[in-house]
């Protein structure tokens, strides 16, 4: 066998790619893709990132370290409930940390191709009344793209919230209607001006739903826009 530093040097280096190593049960010589490589580690979470644990999605078999609740490539626009195991891939009880996250943004993302993702704000997470080490998750949705695929691994973490100013929302009313139901998820009870199509001010009964939704009522029904602050 010749010397290692006498072997050409890879700079076209792909998932197939092999490595040379030895396998702990018997000491067997065997060659390892780095596909498989970087597939354990998603599994195991061997590569620790501060703040983000790693969980499985529709993985056969798997008995903790995973997530459920929407079916295999929904949107994550879509999802608004999850249940996690109280465990990551890890094997680790994460519990007590992601509790620290209730009420703050958090982003859920596919570890091997991060465009499919979704941010929510994270609005409780309950121990399932059926079984202790099930916690179920709701969530407000931010932002998301893609889909949730089987039989893949996603990191779950703390996502940074914009804090450079205050956060505000313009709502669009279309069509005329005397009663607006505004979505805004600005976590807070904001302030509200209306104007007709004619940008003209138009008073009206405001009922706060809740931090992230309210309704306007009027006398009659009209078009144009709401200003959130």
């Amino acid at each position: 066998m010749a010397r290692i530093s006498s072997y050409p040097i890879d700079t076209d280096i792909v998932g197939q790619d092999k490595l040379l190593g030895s396998d702990t049960a018997g000491l067997i010589t065997k060659n390892y893709t780095l596909d498989g490589i970087s597939g354990w580690m998603n599994a195991t979470g061997s590569v620790a990132i501060a703040g983000q644990n790693n969980y499985g999605f529709g993985i056969p078999g798997a008995t903790e370290g995973f997530i459920s609740g929407p079916a295999p490539n929904a949107q994550f626009s879509s999802i608004t409930a999850l249940t996690f195991t109280k465990t990551s891939s890890a094997g680790n009880d994460v519990i007590n940390y992601l509790t620290t996250l209730v009420g703050r943004p958090v982003i859920l993302a596919r570890l091997k191709n991060l465009n499919n993702f979704g941010v929510y704000r994270l609005n409780s997470l309950i121990v399932d009344a059926g079984d202790a080490n099930l916690y179920n998750a709701a969530f407000t949705l931010i932002t998301a793209n893609g889909i949730i695929t089987s039989d893949e691994y996603y990191g779950f973490a703390a996502y940074p919230e914009v804090t450079s100013g205050d956060k505000n929302f313009v709502f669009t009313q279309g069509t005329p209607a005397s009663t607006w139901t505004i979505t805004h998820n600005l976590n807070k009870f904001p302030s509200v001006s209306v104007v007709n199509s004619a940008n003209e001010v138009v008073y009206g009964n405001i009922d706060y739903t809740n931090v992230n939704s309210l309704t306007v009522t009027f006398s009659g029904g009209f078009s144009g826009k709401a200003y959130l602050n």
